[in-house]
């Protein structure tokens, strides 16, 4: 590995996986209102794959330790399987948040689906230490899809999926995708909030898969787990779409000559977007690889993909003004169901956090590693 393993190395990893995961999805939203998530999906893949190939074969391949191939021959075929897994998993997860995006907007989206996967995490990967925070947190993210469910039903009319066309391009009606308008005939609000939680499940269920294969015996390693994760997005991507682009949750039914006609621009943003997103995952599956003396804070790995969705929530709010047309009540709604969201990302961290002192031996609790 070419990467200097040293504190501020540490550091700089944390900082970029912050901005990286936080900002990627603000590509999709440059795309424009009228580029479907389903295309957009597509060249995201192709972005993580490619981000992950050129990465393995430069930063992965030199250096004194074990290289990117090196991990490939000797790791096992259970950590293959579980890390393409991961990817599929991620790949469904990624695409119901997109879909959150198009009807509710980054800030309503991202709060429910990260309160989601905080309420995943803490069932299955907590292994007991510091249930009192743990507490607060499942509390904390409860009030925030509570929040924001009630904020976004309150502010139907000003979602952006209700205010503008979702079509392919601009120019004109020819382009328009005909046949089914719609998957149901519920509100956007209540289809974007289902999706978002389901996404939030399909996120927390697929980091257990991950972990293990990376880090486990015979497991993967930084490099080749990117790759063989970003093989499995690819794939369940090109897969999915059929049924997302056919049975559409929003929008009509689309087929491939939609995505042949998106603009350079449109195409270059999605790919755009998968490198950002796998440059953020890299950044922390580099980081436990660190010596111990220079790792940051068990705290830190565990509040940071987390966090970057706070990020995203605030260029919601400010870069893109999704609610800039909200009754005010709307807007209120969801400052709350935010500062909950950071209340749920802090406590878990707190719970996960090796660092911290630990409780008197008698209470027999232990501590879980989330990253090895």
């Amino acid at each position: 590995m070419a990467i200097p393993t040293n504190s501020f190395s540490a550091e700089l990893l944390l900082i970029l996986s912050f901005a990286a995961l936080g900002l990627w999805s603000s590509t999709f939203k440059l795309a424009g209102n009228r580029w479907r998530f389903e295309l957009f999906s597509f060249d995201f893949a192709f972005g993580v794959l490619a981000f992950a190939v050129v990465c393995s074969y430069t930063l992965g391949s030199f250096g004194s330790d074990l290289g990117f191939s090196d991990h490939l021959l000797i790791s096992s075929r259970t950590n293959q399987a579980l890390a393409f897994g991961a990817g599929c998993l991620f790949a469904f997860g990624n695409m119901l948040l997109l879909s959150a995006t198009a009807l509710l907007g980054l800030s309503f989206a991202y709060s429910i689906t990260t309160a989601a996967t905080v309420l995943v995490l803490a069932a299955t990967e907590f292994n007991g230490t510091r249930a009192l925070f743990l507490g607060v947190a499942i509390a904390a993210a409860l009030l925030t899809i509570a929040f924001q469910a009630r904020g976004a039903s309150r502010g139907e009319e000003t979602l952006p999926a209700v205010s503008l066309p979702v079509i392919v391009r601009k120019s004109s009606s020819r382009h328009q995708p005909k046949g089914k308008s719609d998957l149901g005939g519920m509100p956007n609000s209540s289809k974007g909030i289902i999706v978002a939680v389901l996404s939030g499940i399909t996120f927390g269920v697929s980091f257990s898969p991950l972990r293990k294969a990376v880090f486990q015996e015979f497991g993967l390693g930084a490099f080749a787990g990117l790759v063989v994760f970003s093989a499995g997005v690819l794939a369940a991507t090109i897969i999915l779409n059929f049924y997302f682009m056919n049975i559409a949750i929003h929008g009509g039914s689309i087929g491939m000559k939609y995505y042949l006609r998106g603009s350079f621009g449109q195409h270059l943003l999605g790919i755009i977007g998968g490198i950002s997103f796998g440059a953020g995952i890299l950044s922390l599956l580099l980081l436990p690889g660190f010596p111990a003396e220079v790792q940051p804070d068990k705290l830190w790995l565990a509040a940071i993909p987390l966090a970057a969705s706070l990020l995203a929530i605030a260029l919601g709010l400010s870069k893109w003004r999704e609610q800039a047309k909200s009754p005010g009540s709307v807007t209120r709604s969801l400052l709350i169901g935010a500062l909950f969201l950071a209340a749920a990302i802090a406590m878990f961290a707190l719970a996960m956090d090796k660092t911290l002192p630990l409780p008197p031996p008698t209470s027999g609790l232990a501590h879980l590693q989330l990253f090895g």
